[in-house]
């Protein structure tokens, strides 16, 4: 079961975790995102993501276009 607790009431919540008995919930310590950014890293690492630099010209055309959309 996956339950997802607004930042909000997240003390709440551990409060309320913590009233279970010991072996009533695992709690997964890393987040959710960690094994995507280790995919990633061992990809960049091993030469296999493809990057461009981005420059100056680049952050203009991202300011230009954030002001026609706004």
């Amino acid at each position: 079961m996956t339950i997802r607790v607004n930042d909000l009431y997240a003390e709440e919540a551990l409060k309320l975790l913590s009233t279970l008995p010991e072996e009533a919930i695992t709690i997964d310590p890393k987040p959710w995102y960690a094994d995507e950014v280790k995919r990633r890293i061992e990809e960049y690492r091993a030469g296999e993501m493809e990057t461009y630099p981005v420059d100056q010209a680049f952050w203009d055309e991202m300011d230009e276009y954030i002001d026609t959309v706004a």
